[in-house]
């Protein structure tokens, strides 16, 4: 059985070739032929690892994935640059236009497959898939609901598909509220952690708060480092250290941010399980997350997370006061924060209770659930 993942970008560790990666090389390992097919590259040099058997392909190596939208026009008009103005808009064509090569290109390298399923992982995708492939293609959006119906375009996209494909939620509330709102076509899947070991943190004595993420606006990390400043201010504290590793557009801001000489911006890390294992409490300020895969990271080495609620998806990752905690704002946050760090007993039970509820996030209890809606009579 022939499967295509499509992704808008390749070449990054972002979630979704993560997701995609994992999934797709042990469907290869029960027996699937599998591609991920990117329509643009991101320019970056990297070099994934991955099962040779999984097929790479790019159909447009020469341009990234940009353009300008509604909001770069208006600020345009509003700053009297237009000559900018029509920079952006000739961009904007010459943009469109290429995007249709992409999508004739697209379309011809799934004649040539002709794949049993389609996977597409952003709502732009489904534009640019004919017709014909609709009725075998599930598209995984790894938005919440919330945010997918708060962005206009997603939620026109979703409608308008919403007869045509089946839609993968990352969660069952996620699936159950779609599914309230007119997307019947709705099934549920949650991400797997992308790496298993059989090592515990010693999250007493490594004494060390942590995020891996990616620096930006939705993550709120200015919230996080607000509510550590304010924790490190207590010399209780001064054998702790808060860990930020990630990068983007952020990073300047939340440097300024910073008060305390216990924080440190460490920069991105291609090694998660070291860093975690390294550590002692994982942080969440996140506004929103379709099921955040960094919380799945940190639970598989035993570090509970502290969280503000970030909606559809957090209490079916975390349960609240036995793997982890979920805060209502940022007083209730630094209030949990304290109660954990200051708490041996309650920090180690929760270490050995997110490690073992992790496991159902193991990929050879989500493959499982692939196989099943990857069969012929799946409804």
């Amino acid at each position: 059985m022939k499967v295509v993942f499509i992704q808008i970008k390749g070449g990054n560790y972002g979630g979704v070739w993560q997701v995609n990666k994992i999934v797709g090389e042990h469907l290869i390992k029960d027996g699937y032929d599998v591609s991920i097919v990117s329509i643009r590259d991101d320019h970056l040099g990297i070099k994934l690892e991955h099962d040779e058997r999984l097929k790479l392909i790019t159909i447009n190596e020469k341009d990234l994935w940009h353009t300008h939208h509604l909001d770069d026009f208006k600020e345009s008009i509003k700053n009297h640059h237009y000559l900018e103005l029509v920079k952006r808009l000739y961009e904007r064509l010459l943009n469109n236009f290429k995007l249709k090569n992409d999508k004739k290109k697209l379309n011809k390298y799934l004649d040539d497959v002709n794949p049993d399923y389609i996977v597409t992982t952003q709502y732009q995708l489904l534009d640019m898939l004919d017709k014909k492939y609709l009725n075998r293609t599930f598209h995984e959006q790894h938005l919440s609901f919330r945010e997918s119906f708060r962005h206009p375009a997603t939620k026109k996209t979703l409608i308008k598909y919403k007869d045509l494909v089946t839609y993968i939620w990352l969660c069952e509330k996620t699936k159950e509220t779609a599914i309230k709102n007119g997307l019947s076509n709705s099934i549920s899947l949650y991400n797997a952690v992308r790496f298993e070991t059989k090592e515990r943190a010693d999250v007493l004595n490594n004494k060390k708060l942590v995020t891996i993420v990616r620096l930006s606006i939705e993550k709120r990390i200015d919230k996080m480092v607000n509510i550590v400043n304010k924790l490190f201010e207590d010399k209780k504290y001064s054998d702790w250290t808060l860990e930020i590793y990630g990068d983007g557009e952020e990073y300047e801001n939340i440097k300024k941010l910073i008060k305390s000489s216990q924080i440190t911006l460490m920069g991105t890390t291609n090694n998660p399980k070291d860093v975690l294992l390294s550590s002692s409490i994982n942080l969440n300020t996140s506004d929103y997350e379709g099921f955040s895969l960094s919380i799945l990271e940190a639970s598989e080495c035993g570090v509970p997370t502290v969280t503000l609620n970030f909606g559809e998806s957090v209490e079916e990752e975390i349960i609240n006061g036995k793997t982890g905690l979920i805060a209502k704002d940022e007083n209730d946050y630094l209030e949990k924060l304290k109660l954990l760090m200051d708490n041996q007993e309650l920090l180690e039970k929760m270490s050995v209770n997110t490690k073992k509820n992790n496991e159902r996030f193991h990929i050879d209890k989500i493959i499982k659930e692939w196989e099943r809606i990857l069969k012929p009579n799946f409804k």
